[in-house]
Order: C-alpha cells, then sequence, then structure tokens
C-alpha cells in the first residue's frame, strides 16, 4: 500500500496511525495482460482496484462498438474508487499495458475508512479530483482542436506522474498505443499520428515507442492552455 500512501499525500495529509491502517489493508495482487478487463462495465462491484505497476484506463463502448477512453490510471489511481458507494460498473476498467493491480474488498475497505473520518475525507477527496479532471477533459474535447486536446493529455500525464515520483527529469513511460490515444482524443489513429507529428514538428515532444520526452515544457503548456489547479495538489507548485 505504500504506492497508495504516496499518492493520497500529493492531495492530503496523512498521520501515522492512517499509514498504518493502510498498510494493514488486505488485497490480493493479480497480473493484467495489455487488454484485459480488470473490471466489466455492468458487473456488480464488490472490490476496488489499485494500480501497482504500469497502466490502466477507462473507457466505454457503444452499442455500435465505437470506444470512448475517459481517463488514464498509472501507479497509485484507484480508478474505480466510486464504486464502494454505486456498486456496479458504469463502464470498462482495461490494462493499457501489462500491470500489477491490487483487488481490495469493499468490505476491508469501509473497515479501514471507519476508523478514520480524516482518512475517510482524503479518499473522497481523491474522488471529487478525478471529476474535476473529467470536467476539464469534457472542455477539452468539446472545445480543443485536436493538437492542444493531445498537448493537454501529456500535460496533465507528466504533472501526476512527477509528483508521484514516476518520471525521468522530462521523460516518462506512457504505453498507450496511438489508437488509445485516438480514443481518448475522439480522432482516428490517422489523424493521431499527424498530431503526434505536429507536436513534434514543434519541438515541443518526442516520442520513442512508449517513452514521452518533453522537450519544451513552456512551449507545450502554452500549446495546450493546461493550467493544473483543477489536480489540486496539496504543493501547489506541482501543478
Amino acid at each position: 500500500m505504500n504506492i497508495l500512501i504516496r499518492k493520497l499525500q500529493t492531495i492530503g495529509s496523512l498521520t501515522e496511525s492512517e499509514k498504518a491502517f493502510l498498510l494493514g489493508l488486505p488485497s490480493r495482487v493479480i497480473v493484467a495482460k495489455k487488454g484485459t478487463v480488470i473490471a466489466a462495465d455492468g458487473a456488480v462491484a464488490s472490490r476496488s482496484c489499485l494500480v501497482l505497476e504500469g497502466f490502466a484506463h477507462r473507457e466505454k463502448l457503444n452499442a455500435a462498438g465505437g470506444r470512448q477512453i475517459f481517463s488514464f490510471h498509472p501507479a497509485g489511481d484507484i480508478p474505480d474508487l466510486q464504486n464502494l458507494h454505486l456498486g456496479r460498473m458504469d463502464h470498462n476498467l482495461v490494462a493499457t499495458s501489462d500491470c500489477r493491480v491490487a483487488l481490495i474488498d469493499h468490505r476491508d475497505l469501509n473497515a479501514v475508512l471507519g476508523q478514520s473520518a480524516s482518512l475517510t475525507g482524503i479518499m473522497w477527496r481523491d474522488c471529487l479530483i478525478d471529476a474535476a479532471s473529467f470536467r476539464q477533459w469534457m472542455l477539452m474535447l468539446g472545445q480543443a482542436d485536436a493538437e492542444t486536446r493531445m498537448a493537454h493529455l501529456f500535460c496533465e500525464l507528466f504533472v501526476r506522474l512527477r509528483v508521484m515520483g514516476l518520471n525521468d527529469g522530462l521523460r516518462f513511460n506512457f504505453p498507450a498505443t496511438q489508437t488509445d490515444i485516438g480514443d481518448a482524443l475522439g480522432i482516428s489513429a490517422v489523424h493521431t499520428n499527424r498530431t503526434l507529428q505536429e507536436l513534434r514538428g514543434e519541438g515541443l515532444i518526442a516520442v520513442d515507442r512508449t517513452e514521452v520526452e518533453i522537450l519544451n515544457w513552456s512551449g507545450l503548456r502554452a500549446r495546450a492552455m493546461f493550467d493544473g489547479a483543477y489536480l489540486h495538489y496539496t504543493d501547489s507548485e506541482e501543478a
């Protein structure tokens, strides 16, 4: 649970006893291969998934098979924490890459949260920040061109990984395919490739398979119109 503690400390403060509560949480660790549906749309939810390594994403399919990816989740995230109260999945949680996840029974999580109102508040704050990120992404999908959307995605991922110590300077791992990125941005794979080339051509990023390097942070941030205030990190300078 150390990765969860690290994540929660980016958005709030934990006491030593609260850390101990989390460290004592029972869980079952599984390896999910790339493309595996970790939690399926419509399934009754009795547990939540903590990403330990790799990336997962949330997606939903329409009746015609079209896919929309809503968000990407690196280590430290619990993408389906909301099901602690909703009880049923309304989208798929999928392994973007090979990843390790810890499955935490809701019964055990509720027992821990029942011991600390403050810890419950931080978990609730995490869900609210997730909702804020979703609102920001809806704004980008509705009001920004493809290049701005892609630049914004890379900016957000970089900041989120940096606060967790999961970056390497201005480099970070992002194992999504161009099809995945296109389904997040709402554009075709061909348009995705062309948009990547545009950002490269402007000297903003370099992409080598699963690794992204930011060549010009201020330029990328300006192109994305990125303001990370919606991520609500306790250290405001992180965003």
